[in-house]
């Protein structure tokens, strides 16, 4: 019996100990959630009381999203300028790799992807599976986006894990005036993904034949 009350007493300590070191965490993810909820719906008004109550401006949710990354997808320029005065690291990642840069990129918030870049976004940090800004906004389109990141000297020929280029991503989707930006730019039209195919095979399983023109000069 005395030995049956002993446990008893050892998992009751440990439970303690357990909820105990579970309140910290519990609290900086509901945190986390609150001030990304405010920062997705651009409640101003709700996110500076947040932080104003002592929540880190960098506290990350389980998926390692910021409030700077839901702020940037969701073009809440005012938030952003917001977040970046409070101290907002432009450089953080969540789990899969992506930055808030990438996430305006991908939506094409040019004056998204200009304040980051001037608060020293870095614009050539890859996902974990490889894509970059860059790559973002040619695949879907963002000429804008595409030609500032390439002002700024965005690094063109850089390959995701499948071997995509910015250019192969572009062409892929029939964009033939980032195709000739990035080709003006420097981007190689002989590189190869893991399947072997150049950008003018893609363009041209796709279809595309403007791309293909440009491509096959």
């Amino acid at each position: 019996m005395r030995i049956i009350v002993q446990l008893c007493v050892v998992t009751l300590i440990f439970s303690l100990m357990f909820s105990l070191l579970s309140v910290p965490v519990l609290q900086a993810q509901s945190e986390a959630d609150h001030l990304l909820k405010a920062a997705t719906q651009g409640n101003l008004e709700n996110l500076g009381q947040l932080l104003d109550s002592g929540v880190d401006v960098n506290v990350q949710n389980s998926a390692g999203w910021t409030a700077l990354m839901k702020a940037s997808l969701e073009g809440r320029g005012n938030i952003v300028q917001e977040l970046l005065a409070r101290g907002a690291d432009v450089n953080i990642k969540e789990r899969a790799g992506w930055t808030a840069l990438m996430q305006a990129a991908q939506f094409g918030h040019l004056d998204i992807v200009k304040i980051l870049a001037a608060r020293g976004a870095r614009l050539d940090d890859q996902s974990v599976n490889g894509s970059t800004g860059l790559m973002f906004a040619a695949l879907n389109g963002h000429g804008q986006v595409v030609n500032f990141l390439l002002g700024q000297n965005a690094k063109v020929n850089l390959q995701d894990r499948l071997g995509r280029s910015a250019l192969m991503l572009a062409a892929s989707e029939g964009h033939a005036a980032i195709v000739k930006q990035l080709l003006a730019k420097g981007a190689k039209a002989d590189l190869t993904n893991k399947s072997g195919k150049t950008a003018l095979d893609v363009a041209t399983a796709e279809g595309h034949d403007q791309v293909v023109s440009l491509l096959d000069e």
